[in-house]
């Protein structure tokens, strides 16, 4: 049986190997691989070690699993998230008054375009050209039925080779929360160049590595991240392919992520958000292994701080829950050891999770309408990402005087 997982050796911008380890969060299933009670004995585990470039600064995963173990079949679903449809509205606006002369002819293009939420939110503004790819066959059927073209499979040259001949340039190429995800750097901006109209523009959102300092955001971090990304690396790699970055933005999504705007050299007037953003990183010190050095230990005495208000709880007698099973809630759950001796259930809005356990920590996922009819003392909240929404959501839980305890960014009760 071919292994299914990789040592990564070399950085992934800027091939250098001179890469060091500053944080390991134990040996951990993929994040979204829910799983049936009988699926428990088969279950695998993988390391999920962080290392950082000395050359690029680029932030990294060590340990690279097999993409299709990974994408093949996803539970995650734009249309499910919280405020995702807004948050799209809003970004399709900004996207086709910057950029887009002629809706009725103009490509919009999306990688890892997931159920084509963003893709309609451009067809309901006019936009009559638009295609998406993704490796997910789920999803790529759901996003069919639903009106938006898209293709099943992963971004490479190769393939952007096979869609520009069909389709034509595109004057918008979009790839949200998937840059990250893509192993070979090269190959996807190859892969954009391919697809992209020599005037056209590279838009892409991806979580901020600033935000693991800002929020202690370390449940970011599992199998399908291979980098957290700041602008630093990001200049270095499209500075190697003849692109740039022109404009950055930072969205409050998800934590703390970045919107970046990239186009062929001398394309498009560099914005001085880019110089704004290098500056802050250098202020963070972001080029500096200590720094992460510091987090590191930041993070081991967060788990430490859960854990024993978890215990004390139970001790007291009080039950606890999830609120929500995210992909990044597992990574807590798991690097701090929280299972369903703790937590008693996870709650989820997202039907193909509803009726699994969650990777690792084998905690049953029940849907949130089961949930309200008998609801915990607290909820560990998972989403905390979401937290205004969930609270404003669940304010008959607070009225009757249920909890929620937040588990980064200091761990509160309220």
């Amino acid at each position: 049986m071919p292994s299914m997982v990789k040592k990564h050796t070399k950085c992934r911008i800027c091939g250098s190997k001179n890469l060091e380890q500053f944080l390991s969060l134990g040996k951990t299933p993929p994040a979204n691989s829910f799983l049936k009670k009988e699926d428990f004995k088969k279950e695998r585990s993988f390391p999920l070690r962080v290392g950082f470039c000395h050359n690029c600064n680029l932030v990294q995963l060590l340990d690279v699993v097999d993409r299709k173990a990974l994408f093949s079949n996803y539970v995650y679903f734009y249309s499910a998230m919280p405020t995702a449809s807004s948050h799209f509205g809003a970004y399709t606006d900004d996207v086709i008054k910057r950029f887009v002369a002629d809706p009725k002819k103009d490509l919009i293009f999306e990688f890892g375009s997931n159920d084509g939420l963003l893709l309609r939110a451009f067809q309901k503004s006019g936009c009559k050209h638009v295609l998406g790819l993704d490796p997910a066959k789920n999803i790529v059927k759901f996003a069919n039925k639903n009106g938006v073209p898209t293709v099943c499979d992963f971004l490479s040259e190769g393939l952007a080779k096979k869609l520009s001949k069909k389709y034509g340039k595109a004057k918008v190429v979009i790839g949200n929360n998937v840059v990250a995800h893509i192993d070979d750097h090269h190959d996807m901006i190859r892969a954009v160049k391919t697809l992209l109209d020599e005037k056209g523009v590279f838009v892409f959102e991806a979580p901020y590595l600033a935000d693991m300092f800002e929020n202690m955001a370390f449940d970011s971090i599992y199998h399908e991240h291979l980098s957290f990304l700041a602008v630093k690396p990001l200049t270095y790699l499209f500075n190697q392919f003849g692109m740039e970055i022109f404009d950055v933005k930072q969205i409050n999504r998800q934590g703390n992520s970045i919107r970046v705007y990239a186009g062929y050299a001398g394309g498009h007037k560099v914005l001085p958000s880019v110089q704004q953003f290098l500056n802050k990183e250098k202020s963070l010190k972001l080029n500096r292994l200590a720094t992460y050095f510091a987090l590191a230990k930041k993070i081991g005495k967060t788990k430490d701080k859960l854990t024993k208000t978890l215990r004390e709880l139970k001790q007291k007698g009080y039950s606890i829950a999830a609120y929500g099973a995210p992909a990044r809630g597992n990574t807590l759950l798991n690097y701090c050891g929280i299972n369903s001796k703790t937590l008693d259930f996870a709650t989820e809005e997202l039907l193909p999770k509803v009726g699994y356990y969650t990777p690792g920590s084998h905690i049953p996922v029940v849907h949130i309408e089961q949930a309200r009819k008998n609801h915990p003392d607290f909820y560990l909240m998972l989403a905390w990402n979401y937290k205004d929404a969930i609270i404003k959501k669940e304010a008959d839980f607070v009225a009757a005087g249920g909890k929620f305890i937040t588990p980064v960014r200091g761990i509160e009760i309220v």
